[in-house]
């Protein structure tokens, strides 16, 4: 890259000027590119856009809590600016770019393509001879169809698969695909395949005599100057930005780090200074510094025309337009990572962002923005403005939140985590509100499709208008689907299968929440229009015993999974035995001095209040997360006013045919002493810290559930008391309709008499005011004998 002073050192004035960055900044080299003659944008122009990206950029990481973000912008001089905020790290620090990576295996094929070397309409097999997928259609397969999605190859191999952590190379990936058929005839339905591209990867292995990392890297990487990209981890020089797994109804945790066994199709790392090499010379139809090329500027324009009539793929290349101007790129999502590379060739400008949320939109929207700004900037246009959303919370939440029906089909608006959040037959994220209007807005969702009545009557999304109802209890699921419900699959990628609205769904790689169709006993299609698994079915395995033990995605094994019941194994399995010292040390430390409260104790017992109630009080017991007895004897109390407030929710579901059963209420603060010494520092995330005292220990806390009056059986909801799961979270979408039924039943009661839930536990409901009573460490003997 030619390199300008004057103008680099412009350029990182104006942008200090113009733009506060909360994170990492390039350093003032990388900031901007070198002049040239017959430049496409002037440095004002960058300057301008810079700044309003880079506002777009800090507003994604604060608003989703993304670790962070990095975009660069580039023209035919090359990166003209590029910015990182958050905690990205060193300024050299890499991201997965996922997908992105396909554009560089079919540049390469292409390269080979334009040497003579390979024939994108010849049957695959000329150059994998041993590449034989059950093909029940007879036409050959093709280089062509394989780059555009065409093949009719399955998504994923059964081998090297997107959820398999322990690959044997390309080579292995390929080879297991023999043992699949073909879900359409090839060259004949768009349908994604990571598998086909790294088919593609074999043949680009094959021709070059080497591994397709090695050859990627003589072809593409090498000659464009990609020294700090590479395809596995453990070749790497640089940093890997942090990035983080997350979900509608779940925690957040690390993303994992494993290489892909599909490296041709999604294992770059790379970052802004080097893939912004690889867009210059796309930019520059295929000219290098220098006077060479990697392609002719035909070859290029080739791999940029649509393939089939549907329109959607170039070779490799998705098209699209922005503003009436033509854009060719690819989008990448890759375990912890989201990438966007989009460019306007007759524009000559281009745009890369790195996100670091799973399944993100950040990168994707910023992308559009920061393109369509470029554009602007150049026409002299009106530039975009970013929609940035707020919550919608308070009141107005509560008033909008309840289930609407249409036809059989609901959408669900609950109150969570102060904020509003929907979950609908096929999407589910955050409401929130911009520009005068609503719209789901999350690190994981972006959806304008969405209206609500002011009044709270109806809700549109999607094309449809769901009107409110009241949620009449379900029948409970037929017993086959009743057998299937449930959570399979691997730690860092979780396959869901659950009942909506009567029907079987799935949730699949986090985000791809779909209806399924019944084909046979135990076996479900994916619908084949849309969704990540079009033309593809799940195969459940039973056991000898009739029991549900796996989820077949083709031959991809998800095994069932209880991940509470492993997570309280684990837990146990590290806990500190001698709970009777931990005990008597614990009562003869001090709980923390606080300031004194607004209201005094009134510790009552619950049952002296309503003697109707049931108790079980777990921490008595074994049958806890802990596997002791941490209670010397079995009590529930609570602060009066609470203690009433409950004696109302047990009369009001009594109309029902239901009654509460307290699980723990008041807890003394040297048991919350007992619960932190006893677990080790790693799990200590699953306990109040003493230091600051818990809500139980102040009295106005309640955990609790529902009893059947006529058959005293404790009602089960999606997940079981004190379970270390998603399944616990109030907004999880996930079991039966009836158990979510019975999980909104408990909480509507408990909200209407003052209660508020506590988002992660279902099971667990605070007095409003709970703040305001002192930390209590009366033992339960000791109140008894008051």
């Amino acid at each position: 890259m030619r390199t300008d002073r004057s103008r680099a050192n412009w350029l990182a004035s104006a942008l200090l000027l113009s733009v506060a960055p909360i994170g990492l900044a390039a350093s003032p080299a990388a900031l901007a590119a070198p002049a040239a003659s017959g430049d496409v944008i002037t440095p004002p122009q960058v300057a301008a856009v810079a700044a309003r990206v880079a506002a777009a950029a800090q507003a994604e990481v604060a608003d989703k809590q993304i670790p962070s973000i990095a975009i660069a912008l580039v023209d035919r001089s090359g990166v003209v600016w590029q910015q990182a905020w958050g905690d990205a790290g060193a300024a050299d620090s890499l991201y997965r770019a996922g997908s992105v990576t396909k554009l560089l295996t079919d540049v390469a094929v292409m390269k080979l393509v334009e040497q003579g070397r390979l024939d994108l309409d010849a049957p695959v097999t000329r150059y994998l001879p041993d590449f034989h997928p059950h093909n029940p259609f007879g036409a050959p397969i093709t280089l062509r169809q394989l780059m555009t999605h065409r093949s009719g190859l399955v998504r994923e191999p059964p081998r090297g698969h997107y959820f398999d952590a322990a690959t044997k190379g390309e080579a292995d990936t390929v080879a297991s695909l023999n043992q699949t058929t073909l879900v359409a005839r090839p060259g004949t339905i768009t349908k994604y395949s990571n598998a086909g591209i790294a088919v593609v990867g074999e043949v680009i292995a094959r021709v070059m005599r080497m591994p397709y990392e090695r050859a990627i890297g003589e072809l593409v990487l090498s000659p464009l100057g990609m020294n700090a990209s590479g395809l596995s981890r453990a070749a790497l020089k640089h940093p890997v930005a942090r990035a983080q797994m997350a979900s509608f109804d779940g925690a957040r945790f690390p993303a994992p780090s494993f290489d892909l066994g599909t490296p041709a199709a999604g294992s770059l790392y790379t970052n802004g200074t080097d893939l912004g090499r690889f867009v210059r010379m796309l930019l520059d139809r295929g000219a290098l510094p220098g006077g060479k090329t990697l392609l002719r500027a035909d070859t290029l324009e080739g791999m940029w025309r649509a393939q089939y009539p549907d329109g959607k793929y170039g070779l490799g290349f998705a098209l699209g337009s922005s503003a009436g101007v033509r854009t060719v790129g690819h989008g990448g999502a890759v375990y912890g990572f989201a990438t966007d590379v989009r460019l306007a060739p007759e524009a000559g400008v281009g745009v890369i962002v790195f996100s670091t949320v799973d399944a993100g939109t950040s990168a994707r929207r910023l992308g559009d923005f920061a393109l369509a700004s470029l554009l602007a900037a150049q026409r002299g246009g009106d530039a975009p403005v970013w929609l940035r959303s707020t919550a919608i919370g308070g009141e107005r939440a509560a008033r909008l939140s309840g289930r609407f029906v249409d036809g059989d089909d609901s959408v669900n608006l609950r109150v969570y985590q102060g904020g509003l959040v929907l979950d609908a037959p096929e999407a589910a994220g955050e409401v929130r509100e911009a520009g005068g209007r609503v719209l789901l807005d999350d690190a994981q969702t972006f959806d304008d499709r969405l209206a609500l009545d002011p009044a709270g009557q109806w809700v549109e999304f999607a094309g449809r208008r769901y009107t409110r109802a009241e949620w009449r209890r379900p029948p409970p699921p037929d017993a086959e689907l009743s057998a299937l419900i449930g959570e399979y699959g691997f730690d860092h990628n979780i396959l869901r299968i659950y009942q909506r609205d009567g029907k079987p769904y799935v949730r699949i790689e986090w985000t791809d929440w779909r209806p399924l169709g019944r084909v046979a006993a135990d076996v479900y299609a994916f619908p084949a229009d849309r969704g990540l698994y079009p033309h593809e079915q799940l195969r459940f395995e039973r056991d000898r015993d009739g029991k549900v033990i796996a989820a077949m995605l083709g031959d991809i094994r998800f095994p069932r999974r209880d991940f509470g019941a492993e997570a309280e194994a684990a837990v146990r399995a590290t806990m500190r035995s001698g709970i009777a010292d931990l005990r008597r040390a614990a009562l003869s430390a001090t709980p923390p001095a606080e300031p004194p409260t607004a209201r005094a104790a009134d510790l009552v017992a619950i049952r002296r209040i309503t003697p109707g109630i049931r108790l079980d009080i777990r921490y008595a017991t074994p049958n806890n997360f802990t596997g002791h007895p941490i209670y010397e004897s079995a009590g529930a109390f609570m602060q009066r006013p609470a203690a009433e407030a409950l004696g109302r929710v047990q009369r009001e579901l009594g109309d029902q045919g239901f009654g509460l059963l307290i699980h723990d209420a008041y807890r003394p603060w040297y048991v919350t002493k007992i619960f932190w010494d006893a677990t080790p520092p790693q799990n200590r995330m699953f306990v109040a810290d003493p230091s600051q005292g818990s809500r139980h220990n102040r009295g106005a806390a309640v955990d609790l559930t529902m009893i059947d009056l006529k058959t005293g059986t404790p009602i089960v909801t999606t997940g079981r008391y004190d379970e270390f799961s998603s399944r616990s979270y109030t907004d999880y979408v996930g079991g039966s309709d009836e158990q979510r039924w019975l999980r909104e039943v408990l909480r509507r009661a408990m909200e209407r008499n003052g209660f508020t839930v506590y988002p992660e536990e279902w099971w667990h409901f605070d007095l409003d005011g709970w703040q305001a009573y002192p930390i209590g460490n009366q033992t339960f003997e000791q109140l008894t004998v008051r």
